[in-house]
């Protein structure tokens, strides 16, 4: 029993391990308006930046992307899906300005 057990154990950190990180490359685009824009706290060039989605939800994605976004502008969001973790955005494309 105990032999079975640390055998899931292994298992188990061994399949968190390998979807902790981020995929190579994103599962989908999604376009997002872009709400504010703020210095995330840890500072050291991070950044919070705050989305509309499509479906109405608003997301904060921390980003190192520069502050050329502005409220109001249409921004490209990369979805990199994870299995076990929460899915990953991030900024993937200039953004393009609303009509």
């Amino acid at each position: 029993m105990k032999k079975e057990l640390i055998f899931v154990v292994i298992v188990g950190l061994v399949l968190l391990g390998f979807d902790y990180q981020r995929p190579d490359t994103h599962s989908r685009i999604l376009k997002a308006e872009v709400i504010s824009l703020a210095e995330a706290p840890e500072g050291n060039g991070w950044r919070l930046i705050t989305v509309k989605m499509s479906d109405g939800s608003e997301q904060s994605i921390r980003t190192l992307v520069p502050f050329f976004y502005k409220p109001g502008y249409l921004a490209h969001v990369g979805v990199f899906e994870r299995r076990i973790f929460p899915d990953e955005l991030d900024f993937i494309a200039t953004p393009d300005a609303m009509p």
